[in-house]
């Protein structure tokens, strides 16, 4: 067993956790460039870390010979058994706050991390705070900071939301849409009929479709299905019924492809093939 290993179980060691008293550290995890061996086949969850106190920023120690430092992890992040598992979350460049059992020789663990926050800088030097992003993790746009609190990073474009001043009392004022509906927001009473409002007009299906004008599938459908009763209104039927398709096409409600098979169809005066090749009738289901 290696040194460090010992420690957990040596007695004869003042560092063996319950012989002496723990102590409490907050150090930075050094750049993932100073333990790729731990990261790439490694240990555990383990962190070479520089100690507040225990290091400084003029010592001779360089950042890929200091020792390693377990991170415990919680009850809800599971220990692998059972497939019960959850990531450890920690960068180059973070600082976290440990234990060890007593002695700087003592193991470390890892107990928590102190967040970045919006006035984080990005700083080199033993204790400077690198970005997070290493290896195959590439920085780019989906946030606006490498930082974790109260009102955390934004998505560009959005605001980000402020837990502490944010309420109902200053939300955005929505009466202005009641004008919109066609009613007074400085009337009192009560609103009954906004459903009825709301909800879209139907456009009959039998309503005379004229070109330029907005057409419904259920018009579509019924200029098809009732062509000879629609000939006592409309001089050129074919045309009338191939402009309500291309209106059709226009918004979308038929494909360019399957349009263009029912065109040819009424130019044979086949609108039954039409409206079939249009509008397939439901699948016969067997029970």
């Amino acid at each position: 067993m290696n040194q460090e290993g010992s420690q957990y179980i040596d007695p004869s060691r003042r560092s063996l956790y319950g012989k002496e008293g723990g102590q409490f550290w907050i150090g930075k995890i050094v750049a993932y460039a100073d333990q790729e061996e731990q990261l790439d086949d490694g240990f555990g969850w383990r962190y070479k870390v520089r100690i507040l106190g225990d290091n400084s920023d003029t010592d001779q120690i360089e950042d890929s010979y200091l020792s390693y430092a377990t991170v415990l992890l919680p009850t809800t992040a599971g220990t692998g058994a059972a497939f019960k598992l959850r990531s450890v979350r920690l960068s180059q460049g973070d600082m976290v706050f440990g234990v060890r059992g007593g002695g700087t020789a003592a193991p470390k663990f890892i107990i928590g991390a102190l967040p970045r926050t919006r006035k984080t800088t990005n700083s080199s030097g033993k204790f400077g705070t690198p970005k997070g992003f290493y290896g195959s993790l590439k920085e780019n746009k989906t946030l606006s900071g490498e930082f974790n609190e109260q009102i955390g990073p934004a998505t560009p474009g959005v605001t980000p939301l402020d837990p502490k001043t944010y309420n109902k009392s200053n939300k955005d004022d929505s009466s202005e849409k009641l004008s919109q509906l066609g009613y007074d927001r400085n009337q009192d009473g009560v609103i009954d009929d906004a459903e009825k409002k709301l909800k879209p007009p139907i456009t009959a299906v039998d309503k005379r479709f004229d070109k330029g004008e907005s057409i419904t599938t259920g018009q579509l459908k019924h200029i098809l299905l009732f062509p000879d009763r629609g000939k006592d209104e409309v001089k050129n039927y074919q045309i009338y019924a191939i402009d309500a398709i291309e209106q059709a096409i226009v918004q979308n409600l038929l494909p360019k492809d399957i349009a263009n098979k029912m065109i040819k169809s009424i130019q044979r005066n086949d609108y039954k093939s039409a409206l079939l090749i249009g509008f397939l009738p439901p699948t016969p289901t067997t029970e």
